[in-house]
């Protein structure tokens, strides 16, 4: 079992009772924590994992927030490269921000898988967020090939999440599942 580095609102912190100039003076250069966002704490002085970062953006967007795209479907078994960007969706009142998440608000929550202490899309959800976003045909039929390849989720879940989905950005999905994944019309009975 591997350990997970602390991780603390600051403003917890200053709940306990620990003073502001204590948790400033361990988050300098030299100290043994590292404020990973704004009012984030990681509690350990060498630089944060891709993990570790997962786990300071759930903190950071909140208690309803969840990781999704290829962090959530590398997470749950998938091939597929990680952007530099987090992607993480929250409700659309959530207004913060930072350069290295990609904030998706949204009406429509998933219900979340939990991996190492981490709230993640579920695949079929986390496929189609990552696709949608992607204007090269090729790479939307990767995403879909690695999340069917490592059995995470069959065609007819990618179908049904997206005909659930937001229409915004899928015209290339829809083209890859048609194509890759056509669905079964029933034939129709005879008058």
């Amino acid at each position: 079992m591997n350990h997970m580095a602390p991780i603390f609102l600051s403003a917890d912190l200053l709940k306990s009772g620990l003073p502001l100039r204590d948790v400033l003076r361990h988050c300098l250069a030299s100290g043994p924590w590292q404020q990973v966002l704004p009012g984030v704490v990681l509690q350990k002085p060498s630089p944060p994992t891709r993990l570790d970062r997962l786990r300071a953006v759930l903190f950071f967007v909140g208690p309803d927030s969840v990781i999704t795209g290829a962090d959530a479907l590398s997470r749950q078994g998938a091939q597929l490269p990680l952007p530099r960007h987090i992607h993480v969706l929250a409700g659309k009142n959530m207004r913060r921000s930072h350069p290295w998440i990609l904030l998706e608000r949204t009406n429509r929550l998933p219900t979340v898988v939990e991996r190492n202490g981490l709230r993640l899309a579920p695949p079929a959800r986390a496929a189609l967020d990552l696709a949608r976003r992607s204007t090269n045909p090729r790479a939307v039929v990767e995403i879909l090939d690695a999340v069917t390849d490592a059995r995470l989720c069959s065609p007819g879940d990618l179908h049904e999440e997206l005909e659930r989905s937001c229409r915004r950005g899928t015209a290339l999905v829809r083209q890859a599942l048609r194509h890759l994944y056509p669905v079964a019309v029933p034939p129709v009975a005879p008058a």
